[in-house]
């Protein structure tokens, strides 16, 4: 039988979607050993502490995000990618709002996450890291070829693992695999389903499972408390708007 690993991103402090990738690895016949989380934790949803309390329980290792970074380490901004006045709000009010939300406990959780995890299976290395191996907000898009092309001669691990843009893709640059996972609590390709990958070591093969969860709820979870609507709606189009 091959050998499989699951990997989840961007959960965006949303527990219910979180709750439904979870139930439906489970469900898969995966153990939660074999799953890993390529940061991204908290920020934009209701729920950081509820959030970070199920992925605790279910020691699923994670490697910190810029916004598990931002919120962690108290940092005046999230390193999030700002190109207007408008998104600067935005981010603002995400970035307090979800400061003044996390328990300090969790926060302490999030500043000891690791930037990166390399492992070793089958004979494959495998990099975990949320965005660009070089920097924890550099985004990595799917056309990005000349970024690729130097993480590739720049790092050893055969395959790289990791989220940031929550744009699900894979291919193949410089004999090494690149893998974006996608989000589970903030997809933005127009899909609201959350998004996780299972990773066929073998065959060097992604799949990109969707699953639907409640999102009308945490939409208005979203719109009762202080948190921008805006991210409600971002929700309900599974896109950025």
């Amino acid at each position: 039988m091959s050998k499989k690993l699951v990997f989840i991103s961007d959960i965006h402090s949303n527990v219910e979607a979180l709750k439904a990738v979870l139930a439906d690895i489970s469900q898969k016949g995966y153990s939660l050993a074999d799953v890993y989380c390529l940061g991204d934790l908290v920020g934009y949803g209701p729920r950081p502490n509820e959030t970070l309390a199920l992925l605790r329980q279910c020691g699923i290792v994670s490697v910190l995000g810029n916004y598990d970074e931002a919120v962690g380490f108290y940092l005046p901004n999230c390193g999030c990618n700002i190109n207007s006045e408008n998104e600067k709000l935005r981010t603002q009010n995400s970035l307090a709002w979800t400061a003044n939300h996390t328990s300090d406990d969790h926060k302490e959780y999030l500043r000891e996450l690791e930037e990166q995890i390399s492992l070793e299976l089958t004979g494959r290395r495998i990099l975990l890291t949320h965005a660009s191996p070089f920097a924890i907000n550099e985004y990595v898009f799917e056309n990005d070829l000349e970024l690729q092309k130097e993480i590739a001669s720049e790092n050893d691990e055969d395959i790289v693992i990791f989220g940031h843009t929550h744009l699900p893709y894979y291919k193949s640059v410089g004999g090494k695999m690149f893998i974006n996972v996608g989000s589970v609590g903030k997809p933005k390709d127009g899909d609201n389903r959350a998004c996780y990958c299972i990773l066929d070591l073998d065959t060097v093969k992604a799949e990109f499972v969707r699953v639907r969860y409640d999102v009308e709820k945490v939409a208005k979870e979203i719109e009762e408390s202080e948190l921008l609507n805006v991210f409600a709606e971002s929700l309900r189009k599974g896109r950025t708007v």
